[in-house]
């Protein structure tokens, strides 16, 4: 009988009929998730965006410069737009590796906002699918339909995923855990290693840190799950199967070192010095606070001091006790399940334990990075209770309401800030209202709970109480969503999609029209505005300014003694210079007006730098000035320079050993003024040890506290001011003329904020003339009421000798001749032997550099510069970027991936592969023998002969067969382990 052929489109049909219920569970927590934004009016329902917290400031300029690499205008390797430049590996794996990463690259740009948005919501239905899949496998029987929709929706919409959508590239790991767990129990049930290395490899390489996390819960969970069957106290083959346990793991790191092993290399570079941490023995939380954070509309913070996010609804929390009351359920599942219980909380309790979860580090807000996996466990209890609900009476589940809601009314009188009866709001209007809050809303539902899961118990096939309950929970969700939300947007602040667009737009598409101005090979930018530090790499312009966890510190750290802010992991273009923008090759200064939002104040146009160009679109007009002394990607130096070591607490006196090391010169570029008087009003000092002095007022009851210093100009110049210190303390900074200040006629004028993040660097104080003496007036302004500095530095600028000292050294820049992000070639003529060129590249591993066709080794300036020794006269140089350990990384990764592939051949069909491929094999070989035998003139009729089929000989079953005894061996495989091989 003929076989019927399907159409494709009927086979569409049937299998998505099929699967209908994966679709309903992906579309339910979207939808929910979906509504709870539109509710807040994110766009496109509202101007409200998605972008919050690092998520504006960071991830979303790193997502713009891996589309302009996925579409050709840029390296996946390294940048040039980040802190003078670096790698990218450590961006890359920390921040893109996600294969969903492919929605932003695939839609517009202009839908940017928006396209985050749809990869949240995917990664959240995405999330509900895996899990859903994870209970269906872990299922003896068939379970319930109802519990195959609400638990996944529940671990979709879990508090931790709500709020770390503002961290995308972390909910890889709420995808990735039931695939892993389920390979767990392939592994120990069946002894199969594909399972379990595909999806961990997986993790690894879609977030190598939240896959560390994930590694090493699994390891708890492979121990749990070996103790936790029924029979014997440890499964058959136990040992075996910690053996494949270890090679599965090795496989799956193999498989994902082209990630591991590069971004362990970008971490060396600064992250693991990033933070000193404290091991010291210390608890980080009391247990009835974290049983709070259990219950909805729980949201406390994202700050450092923040509670774990281990909301997973409230249905769990009944049914968790009645995991533990089950009878149906083994003494053994229940000890060997609170037992892991109790170290994941643990595990969050102590600190040193926390911090060895974070990689030995103090997370830098946003703490607790791994308390999803804590919901994951208690949402599984919590399924395999409601799977057994004919194991407990009704007077179970009516105790636990009643001490859950005692517990409730206990949170009232404790009067949590974080979980309350009622919030009062405040509209615009000033109007207030009160708005219901955690406690309530956690009462309301466990009463709903607490009368559907007793009927569903009296009446497990009635549909209209499996209804209700999925509309309770998606009203729970919903709620509890959107009022995550909303104190999100309280605690650090959502930003308006019209932040973003049509800024990014205008202002890439002004970058644009100034590249096409002036075609040059390499030349750096700058701005006098910053949407954020980020702007250079997000808009596809060479600048200085970046923020990143990944990050090249010993540059940061230069730039920092150069006088520019800097916070640790990020540099800002302020506190520049002219002589820093000489040095760092600023050729061009970016400006705006018109719609001046995010126009910075710190930074303002010199007049020694001449409008060249400018570009208008919408309201906005960006200007663009050519700085006349910049000195190129590099110069040509005494070998000097890689003397000059820099101090920690003064910028001015940096420059000038700098720019004299590299000009051959003993100039005072910038001359330190002397202060000829200070008074100060309300103050009181105190002398440090370690030479700081410390301000404060004496009266804390008056407001005025201030230190004056009146200086005197000794040229005409612009006059510069820092305070070095080790102790930020925000102070206003204040300015007049000491003339007109002893009239009292005017009022002082503002220079800005000094001290603390972005404010902490050289400050230009304005332009003036000779002979002026000028009062500098710093208040103290901030909560503490105190500020530190070492000493005050007020510097004056010789422009007219620094440019032309400029001029001079023009003449032996490098003159790049070709450049790509990885590769650049340049000629520059040395006057004199010994002579190196000074380049303003951080220095790192994985440069090849070549000097007129011979290798050399890149030497260091400024403990973070590449500098090049040259040979006498004209040299031609060529830098490759291209590091040993990328190279070793793949070659690691394709042994994974090919041991992977054997592992699958022997596993598949219980090795009927592998067979067809030994014994395609041996006929090869045979034939090939077949066919160098000399052919003997064979007159015999042979037409009657039946035709030969091959078929392997004694000999290869018995290759085959001892081949899979030793796979076995290691990988301990059962008798019956092909019958779920399909």
């Amino acid at each position: 009988m003929e076989k019927t052929k399907t159409s494709p489109l009927s086979f569409i049909k049937k299998w998505c009929y099929d699967k209908r219920l994966y679709f309903l569970v992906f579309f339910l927590p979207v939808a929910i998730m979906f509504s709870a934004y539109a509710f807040f009016k994110i766009h496109p329902i509202g101007d409200s965006s998605v972008l919050v917290l690092d998520l504006n400031g960071q991830y979303v300029y790193y997502y713009e410069q891996f589309r302009d690499a996925f579409h050709g205008n840029g390296s996946f390797i390294y940048n040039w737009s980040r802190n003078l430049s670096g790698e990218m590996f450590g961006v890359f794996a920390y921040y893109l590796a996600s294969p969903f990463m492919l929605i932003l690259v695939l839609l517009p740009r202009t839908m940017m906002a928006t396209s985050i948005l749809i990869l949240q919501l995917a990664k959240i239905g995405t999330a509900a699918v895996t899990f859903m899949f994870f209970l269906k496998k872990i299922s003896v029987q068939k379970p319930k339909t109802i519990s195959l929709i609400i638990f996944p929706t529940m671990y979709a919409l879990m508090s931790y995923m709500v709020v770390q959508l503002m961290d995308p590239m972390w909910l890889d790991g709420l995808i990735y855990l039931p695939l892993i767990c389920w390979g767990v129990h392939r592994l120990v049930d069946e002894g199969k290693l594909v399972p379990y290395i595909v999806p961990l490899a997986l993790m690894f390489i879609a977030h190598f840190y939240i896959g560390y996390m994930v590694g090493i819960f699994t390891f708890f969970y492979f121990c749990w799950y070996c103790l936790s069957r029924e029979g014997r106290i440890l499964p058959k083959k136990f040992f075996s199967r910690c053996v494949a346990f270890g090679i599965g793991t090795l496989v799956a790191l193999m498989c994902a070192a082209f990630v591991l092993i590069t971004v362990y290399n970008s971490l060396k570079l600064g992250k693991f010095e990033f933070t000193d941490p404290d091991f010291s023995l210390a608890t980080q939380f009391d247990f009835l606070t974290f049983i709070t954070k259990l219950f909805p509309m729980s949201y406390d913070t994202v700050y450092p001091e923040g509670m774990p996010m281990i909301y997973c609804g409230t249905a769990v929390l009944i049914l968790v006790p009645l995991f533990f009351m089950n009878d149906r359920i083994t003494m053994k599942e229940k000890t060997s399940t609170g037992l892991l219980t109790f170290l994941l909380v643990i595990l969050m309790y102590i600190k040193p334990a926390d911090m060895a979860m974070h990689g030995f580090q103090v997370p830098n807000w946003l703490p607790y990075r791994y308390s999803f996996i804590f919901s994951f466990l208690m949402i599984v209890m919590a399924f395999r209770a409601f799977e057994n609900l004919e194991g407990i009476t009704a007077k179970n589940i009516g105790g636990i309401f009643f001490g859950l809601m005692v517990f409730l009314f206990w949170c009232e009188r404790e009067n949590y800030s974080h979980f309350q009866l009622f919030e009062t709001k405040t509209s615009e209007t000033g109007d207030t209202t009160n708005v219901i809050q955690g406690i309530w809303v956690s009462m309301i539902a466990l009463a709903a709970y607490f009368a559907l899961i007793y009927l569903i118990k009296k009446y497990p096939k009635s549909k209209a109480v499996c209804i209700v309950m999925v509309g309770v929970l998606a009203i729970e969700l919903f709620a509890n969503s959107a009022d995550t939300i909303d104190k999100i947007d309280t605690d650090v602040a959502y930003s308006k999609y019209t932040s973003y667009e049509p800024y990014m737009t205008q202002t890439r598409n002004a970058v644009s029209m100034m590249k096409e101005y002036d075609p040059s090979l390499f030349y750096r930018m700058e701005a006098t505005f910053h949407r954020t530090v980020n702007d250079p790499i997000g808009t596809g312009y060479k600048g200085i300014s970046h923020s990143s966890s990944t990050m090249n510190a010993p540059a940061l750290m230069m730039l920092h003694k150069l006088g520019y802010a800097y916070g640790g992991h990020y540099t800002k273009y302020d506190g520049t210079t002219f002589m820093t923008d000489a040095l760092f090759d600023i050729k061009y200064l970016m400006d705006k007006t018109g719609n001046t939002s995010f126009v910075g104040t710190r930074v303002k146009v010199p007049e020694e730098y001449k409008l060249t160009t400018e570009y208008t679109e919408g309201d906005a007009t960006y200007k663009f000035y050519n700085n006349p002394n910049a000195l190129g990607l590099g110069m040509v130096s005494s070998p000097s320079i890689e003397d000059v070591s820099l101090s920690e607490d003064n910028p001015f006196e940096n420059q000038n050993m700098v720019f004299n090391a590299l000009a051959g010169t003993t100039k005072e570029y910038f001359t330190k003024i002397p202060v000829i008087n200070s008074e100060m009003e309300n103050v009181s000092t105190s002398q440090l040890t370690d030479g700081h002095t410390k301000y404060f007022p004496t009266d804390t009851s008056i407001a005025e506290c201030h230190i004056d210093y009146v200086v005197k100009m000794d040229k005409d110049s612009y006059l510069y001011m820092y305070l070095p210190t080790k102790y930020e303390r925000s102070c206003n900074v204040w300015i007049q003329d000491e003339d007109d200040y002893m009239d009292g006629s005017e009022p002082m004028e503002y220079a800005g904020q000094f001290f603390v993040g972005d404010n902490y660097s050289i400050m230009n104080l304005g332009k003036f003339y000779e002979g002026q003496e000028l009062r500098i007036r710093i208040t103290v302004a901030n909560d503490d009421n105190e500020a530190y500095w070492k000493d005050q530095l007020f510097y004056t600028f010789d422009y007219d000798s620094f440019a032309q000292t400029c001029a001079d050294m023009q003449k032996n820049v490098l003159e790049v001749t070709s450049f790509k992000d990885t590769y650049l070639e340049g000629t520059v003529n040395a006057e004199n032997d010994g002579s190196v060129l000074f380049t303003t590249i951080p220095y790192e591993n994985g440069w090849t550099i070549t000097v007129n066709g011979k290798k050399v080794t890149a030497e260091k300036s400024l403990d973070s510069l590449i500098t090049i020794p040259l040979e006498q006269g004209e040299n031609k140089i060529t830098m490759k970027f291209s590091p040993d350990y990328w190279k070793v990384s793949l070659i690691i990764t394709g042994f994974g991936v090919a041991l992977l592939v054997l592992i699958f051949l022997f596993e598949y069909k219980r090795g009927k592969v592998m067979k067809k491929v030994l014994a395609k094999a041996n006929f090869t070989a045979e034939s090939s023998e077949k066919a160098t035998t000399p052919v003997i003139n064979d007159t015999t009729d042979t037409t009657d002969e039946p035709l030969r089929i091959y078929r392997p000989d004694n000999d290869d079953d018995e290759k085959l067969r001892h081949i899979n005894e030793m796979m076995k061996n290691i990988l301990g495989e059962d008798e019956d382990s092909g019958k779920n091989d399909k």
